[in-house]
């Protein structure tokens, strides 16, 4: 009887073997080679310039588009028939967002950073002085309950341990830093070599983005087939679409809320208003946590100091982040994520368990893409059934009659289209409401007349 063997369980079998072959091998070479360690270090020092070129590259990527297509757009259609010219206009885009880059890194470095230092070394001196001030107003305010005046001792007398044991090794550093920016140029750009010369080579890969971007299109047709090829690179530009606009919109974000803090501590008089805004802008590109990471330190200093101004930090925090939420947000980013809050939220949650802060920060965009490609999975898996593809018809319709005889007819199709259509709010565009405001002149015009 002759055995006969099914080619896909072949093939997973083979690929088994493969993967078992080659977990050994790591395996043993892991342990024959006592300073594997020492050589993974090695090559991520090395390859730490080209790393971070590809990230300041992909950053500075959209102002120089804008530059190519928006400001010098009408002189990039005349001279579409001229290489040279097209090349020069780029160059240009590149030089000016290069001088851009370099202006605000150097504002960063000579102006906010300086002043960040200054603030948290001024408040480590004053910790001990706020926090007796505090303690002596709370003492007197919550005299007939001493149980809230020991919820407050605790972590006012944690952080002091802190500062005491603690601080002088973080200080060292802090002061490392700023001594590095005061130092003068040299001293700056051999503390930060692998950034620096992370913008230079940034600067190239903009510079020759269209040729690396053939050289790739090249070798996935020359490895895959046509359709496997168009499918990816489909798919490739809307994953850097998302995560392109996603991270450029949470810098934006972020910089105005940082200076929208700095302008609140300002006029309500609060002490550091530098470390505050900077404490603000870090912690609010990461959302649901973020302004709540941010604004529990910033109050909580600020209630140290006078707790009255406390109070109307916390109002001003409360009503700014509820205008960013619902207004600079949508207005920077739109609708291109797509993901239900609820998926976010789990994103955030695992994505900072894994990988800490840096997790969720790229968990929003991660997820986005996941949940993308897979509901186009489940989606394509519907439409060969010919079943309904949207959630909401599985929210509203009775779910029963999919049995595995059920047809989806065309007038099913067309009551669920209406359906979708009276659920789904209407987005009001610009382009309407300048044809309606023109209408209605019109008609005022006509009616005068």
């Amino acid at each position: 009887m002759k055995l006969k063997i099914n080619r896909k369980y072949k093939q997973i079998a083979v690929l088994a073997v493969i993967v078992i072959v080659v977990s050994g091998f790591l395996l043993m070479s892991a342990q024959a080679i006592p300073n594997l360690r020492e050589m993974l270090d090695m090559v991520w020092e090395s390859a730490a310039p080209i790393l971070w070129g590809i990230v300041i590259a992909y950053l500075m990527n959209p102002a120089v588009e804008f530059f190519r297509h928006k400001v010098f757009g009408k002189w990039e259609q005349n001279k579409k028939d001229s290489p040279k010219a097209l090349r020069a206009i780029r160059n240009l885009s590149i030089f000016i967002v290069v001088i851009l880059a370099l202006a605000l890194i150097t504002g960063l470095v000579l102006l906010i950073v300086p002043q960040f230092i200054q603030s948290l070394s001024g408040l480590v001196t004053n910790f001990n002085s706020y926090a007796d001030n505090f303690l002596n107003w709370a003492s007197a305010a919550f005299a007939d309950f001493p149980q809230i005046i020991d919820i407050i001792e605790n972590p006012i007398s944690q952080i002091e341990t802190f500062l005491s044991t603690s601080w002088s090794d973080i200080s060292s550093q802090v002061f490392a830093f700023g001594s590095k920016i005061g130092g003068g140029v040299i001293s700056f750009a051999l503390g930060f070599k692998d950034f620096i010369i992370g913008f230079i080579i940034a600067v190239y890969l903009i510079s020759s983005k269209e040729m690396l971007k053939a050289q790739a299109k090249k070798l996935l047709f020359a490895l895959l087939r046509n359709d496997h090829v168009q499918t990816l690179l489909s798919v490739s530009k809307r994953i850097n679409d998302i995560f392109s606009h996603y991270i450029i919109g949470i810098i934006i974000d972020a910089f105005f809320v940082g200076c929208m803090t700095f302008i609140g501590a300002t006029i309500i008089g609060t002490p550091y208003p530098i470390l505050m805004a900077v404490i603000i802008a870090c912690t609010n590109v990461i959302p649901f946590f973020g302004p709540f990471l941010g604004g529990i330190p910033v109050c909580f200093i600020t209630l140290l100091a006078d707790p009255l101004k406390a109070l109307w930090m916390a109002i001003f925090m409360v009503a700014m982040q509820q205008f960013d939420g619902n207004i600079m947000v949508p207005l920077i980013q739109g609708d291109r994520i797509g993901v239900p809050s609820v998926w976010v939220l789990i994103g955030i949650i695992i994505g900072g368990g894994l990988f800490g802060f840096v997790g969720m920060l790229l968990a929003v965009p991660v997820f986005a893409i996941l949940y993308m490609l897979f509901k186009e999975f489940v989606e394509n898996k519907l439409r060969r059934k010919s079943l309904p593809e949207d959630t909401l018809i599985y929210e509203r319709r009775n779910t029963d009659k999919y049995t595995p005889d059920y047809v989806y007819t065309d007038t099913e199709r067309k009551a669920d289209d209406e359906l979708l259509d009276s659920l789904r709010p209407k987005k009001k565009h610009l382009s309407d409401v300048v044809h309606k405001v023109a209408e209605i002149k019109e008609e005022i015009k006509d009616g005068k007349q």
